[in-house]
């Protein structure tokens, strides 16, 4: 991949994550990456497709990140926690300013496919795994219905992180997590 292009996928997605899709100009994109128009012309036809490939990267990003800190641990309660885990490290970054994916929801709605696609895979594709890890615990419409709330859990730590600059919320979003798994588990029995 060019270097000019990786470059305006780096400066455009720090430019979305600190301030949004749309308050950001392909004018700005440009003048913080130091490229030509016609440049960012030729690696992308238009900015829904700049957001677009924004959005791919960091939903590979992310996956890659997380199954690396997944991977190493054993029970499935501990891969569930290390989940958790990554999301407080991420939210300590100096970068973290809340989640991409929200916030193409957000602006977007579902009505750009181009962008809203990948933003939905995001969810469901963690929902799944998190639903996958669960099965080894429920059966797996119980194992699908606590994946969901998980879920839920983390975009709820996200929201609040970002709000309240406090990335601890994952480890108090990870006990009521502990507690919704121990439930579901408990009436298994």
């Amino acid at each position: 991949m060019s270097s000019k292009k990786e470059q305006l996928i780096k400066v455009a997605t720090d430019l979305f994550s600190r301030h949004g899709f749309h308050p950001v100009g392909v004018d700005r994109i440009l003048v913080e990456a130091g490229v030509a128009r016609m440049t960012l012309y030729n690696h992308f036809p238009g900015k829904d497709d700049l957001i677009s490939a924004v959005l791919d990267r960091r939903y590979q990003d992310i996956m890659a990140s997380l199954r690396a800190s997944v991977e190493p641990t054993a029970s499935a309660k501990e891969q569930l926690h290390a989940i958790f885990a990554w999301h407080e490290a991420w939210f300590a970054t100096p970068e973290f300013a809340g989640c991409l994916f929200e916030r193409a929801l957000a602006e977007f709605g579902t009505d750009y496919p181009k962008i809203s696609t990948i933003a939905i895979q995001y969810k469901q594709t963690m929902t799944e795994w998190m639903g996958d890890i669960l099965t080894s615990l429920l059966p797996e419409q119980a194992a699908a219905r606590t994946a969901s709330i998980l879920m839920i859990l983390l975009d709820g730590a996200t929201i609040d992180a970002r709000a309240f600059h406090n990335p601890t919320i994952a480890t108090r979003a990870w006990n009521a997590a502990e507690v919704l798994i121990d439930q579901a588990n408990a009436r298994q029995v």
